[in-house]
């Protein structure tokens, strides 16, 4: 029961005194429609009258019953209808001037409701859309060339009330968001009656709130009614702008061959690319940091046998951002002059015979300082200009670059011998030679030589008659090797003789008699290599 005697007395309330009227801003020159809810079954009157007013208690329209006319209506085209729930007027064309002022409080005024009004809009709001509505940019540059800020600007010649703006921005064709930023507002009155506005408005955006990219704006220009941004279409505002993040590009003094720098040392600038916008600064880094060796564009470099390669960054970075950057890779390629050497244990090798040669065989190295190639050199070795070690990557130790390389030799003599150290990268060469010694021995035994016949080795066979009181020359001689054999000795009996590579014993008359019948005569001979094995030869004489 409590319940329902409270809802009746509510419905009682509501139908006494309407809740507060909501009505829609109306367009100058428009027609637009007001609603007075009225119960009018409820009404305590035979014939149903209800005024439409404003500015009580200046009559617009009246209506009894279901027919609406008078006042204002038949000149200035205000119709009304009326029903059980109320009355709905329609104004044909809204004005601020004829008949009256319509923006002002509008109500009706039923018979019978103990002489209370209806209200039916507290004040109608009149408004007239903005005209040549237009929006510019402007791009505010502190420096030719770059940019500061961006201004958009917008006006209108003519709108009721005065305008208000909403300014919006995109990035890169995205959605627009409104910027966060009260515009400025410059209006002024349009001369005549009714009242108009001029209405300027601006807001300036900082290229840091921006960022990289193309960056279009728009603006609501509208009245400053309820809902007013609802009845206007966005201006576009002109020219779009782009911002691009510092883009770099970097110069070297020194020359580049396959990605090297030619010498020890090079100069690097690091600068922004002309359309770079806004301006910025270009800085070495390396890593995240900058270098001592980096003093903003600049960077000094030079060849650190400790950290041969290294990689610095030239990047740019304005108010919009930074740029990933320009990678440059350290290396250097460089040769300085005279710093090849050549070495061996000895350069006098001893050739002493085919199962003795691997043994034999003593390396020559070739090496160059570490600080003073990179990169790493190609060697390569010849020996009278013919090459026996063709081009190859040298070992690797602390200090140096070296090679080892054994020359090809099976003929004794001196040859020249040279290594050539070259840097791949530049081309340069440097060639190192010495003189080399190989000492090789006689291949086969000395020769013993009488009467024209000749005799060679230790050999039973090895025999010849001679009568008792020959005379003439018994010649032993080594054919061969290098050097020459040396210390070659001819002894036949008591008789003996000595020479280098030749040794000549001559009989006299009467020094061969029948009492050196069988005697051996033997030849032998020294070489410098120490390996002449097959040094002796023997020749046993039948004395008649």
């Amino acid at each position: 029961m409590y319940r329902q005697g409270v809802f009746a007395l509510l419905l009682l309330l509501f139908t006494l005194y309407p809740a507060k009227p909501d009505c829609r801003p109306a367009e100058e020159g428009q027609e637009t429609t007001l609603t007075c809810t009225v119960n009018t079954a409820t009404l305590a009157c035979f014939h149903i009258i209800l005024d439409w007013r404003v500015n009580k208690p200046t009559e617009v329209i009246t209506c009894t019953s279901n027919i609406c006319g008078g006042g204002y209506s038949s000149r200035y085209g205000f119709n009304a209808t009326i029903n059980n729930s109320g009355s709905t007027l329609t104004i044909t064309n809204v004005s601020r001037t004829v008949p009256f002022n319509m923006e002002t409080r509008w109500a009706c005024w039923p018979c019978g409701n103990n002489d209370r009004e209806v209200t039916a809009c507290d004040k109608l709001e009149v408004y007239a859309k903005p005209e040549n509505a237009r929006c510019t940019v402007r791009e505010n540059t502190a420096v030719q060339g770059d940019i500061e800020s961006v201004t958009v600007s917008c006006s209108t010649t003519k709108v009721y009330p005065k305008a208000k703006c909403k300014i919006e921005k995109r990035r890169n064709e995205g959605t627009f968001v409104t910027i966060n930023k009260t515009p400025t507002y410059n209006p002024s009155q349009v001369t005549g009656s009714p009242v108009y506005y001029r209405t300027e408005c601006s807001v300036d955006v900082p290229v840091a709130e921006l960022g990289e990219g193309t960056h279009s704006f728009r603006a609501f220009i509208y009245p400053d009614v309820t809902d007013g941004i609802n009845l206007v279409t966005a201006t576009t505002a002109s020219p779009s702008v782009t911002l691009t993040l510092p883009q770099t590009s970097y110069t070297c003094s020194t020359e580049i061959i396959q990605g090297y720098f030619n010498g020890k040392s090079a100069i690097c600038i690091c600068s922004l690319t002309p359309d770079t916008y806004p301006k910025g600064q270009a800085q070495w880094y390396k890593g995240i940091e900058t270098r001592p060796e980096a003093s903003g564009r600049l960077l000094d470099i030079s060849f650190d046998s400790s950290n041969p390669v290294q990689t610095y960054t030239c990047k740019g970075s304005s108010v919009i951002g930074e740029s990933s950057g320009l990678t440059l890779i350290t290396k250097f390629a460089f040769f300085e002059q005279d710093i090849v050497i050549i070495e061996s244990s000895t350069f006098t090798i001893d050739l002493c015979g085919e199962t003795n040669y691997t043994n034999h065989r003593i390396p020559i190295t070739c090496r160059v300082p570490k600080d003073k190639i990179y990169p790493a050199p190609i060697f390569s070795a010849s020996q009278n200009g013919l090459v026996f070690d063709f081009p190859r990557e040298g070992d690797d130790d602390t200090m140096f670059y070296l090679s080892q390389f054994y020359p090809n030799v099976d003929i004794g003599g001196v040859y020249q011998v040279t290594c050539r150290v070259i840097n791949k990268i530049t081309g340069n060469t440097q060639d190192k030679g010495t003189p080399v010694t190989f000492r090789k021995p006689p291949l086969l035994p000395p020769k013993i030589t009488i009467t024209g016949k000749t005799y060679q080795g230790v050999n039973a066979l090895n025999r010849i008659t001679l009568a008792a009181g020959y005379t003439g020359d018994m010649t032993c001689r080594v054919d061969g090797g290098y050097p020459k054999a040396h210390t070659t000795q001819l002894t036949c009996g008591s008789l003996t003789v000595t020479g280098e590579d030749v040794a000549t014993l001559t009989f006299q008359d009467g020094q061969l008699t029948k009492n050196m019948d069988g005697i051996e005569c033997k030849c032998t001979s020294e070489h410098a290599s120490g390996c002449y094995d097959n040094k002796e030869t023997s020749l046993k004489i039948d004395v008649i």
